[in-house]
């Protein structure tokens, strides 16, 4: 196998991993992202936003779009938030939804930015997951409350999820290049 990776520089590494070695890594990266969910979810409130996550299992996510490819960031990301939802007991409750939404969203925005934006770096994708990410989840929470006074709220939260979007993908970037060595 390194033989291959020293030609495939330019290429993704989606077209040098097998199907079952996409697996097990999508596998993988699926508990790493279940397990620093579950962490982060013990974790005390930020104290100056306490409704926003640093949102390390993103870090799952994006190493796995950055390696494997979106579907297997997909798959990452939704079923992180359906056993995390699982595991919490939340999976029937407006929460659940509130958090697919911000998940897909952030999902989706990663995708175009690593896809259309030339030369976009772990932390500039990242960044736009999270503010796409809390933009999903307050658009999501208004229509579940049914009124728009929470996006009041969204501007500062925004600002706040690129700077956390950042930190996470500075090291997801991180991560990323320690396994391509390999």
């Amino acid at each position: 196998m390194d033989s291959t990776l020293a030609y495939a520089e330019d290429r993704p590494i989606t077209a040098l991993v097998l199907p079952s070695r996409r697996v097990a890594v999508g596998s993988a990266l699926l508990a790493v992202a279940c397990v620093l969910g579950l962490v982060e979810s013990a974790l005390p409130p930020l104290a100056v936003i306490p409704w926003l996550r640093v949102g390390i299992a993103n870090i799952a996510v994006l190493v796995a779009l950055l390696l494997v490819g979106a579907r297997t960031a997909a798959v990452v990301s939704l079923g992180r938030v359906g056993l995390i939802g699982l595991f919490t007991g939340s999976l029937a409750s407006p929460a659940f939804g509130i958090s697919m939404a911000g998940a897909m969203c952030a999902l989706a925005a990663m995708w175009l930015v690593a896809r259309h934006v030339h030369g976009a770096s772990a932390v500039g994708i990242s960044a736009a997951g999270s503010a796409a990410h809390v933009i999903g989840q307050f658009a999501a929470a208004a229509a579940v409350l049914g009124t728009p006074a929470l996006l009041v709220l969204a501007p500062p939260s925004v600002l706040a999820a690129l700077v956390l979007g950042a930190a996470t993908g500075l090291v997801a970037g991180l991560t990323v290049s320690r396994l391509r060595d390999r």
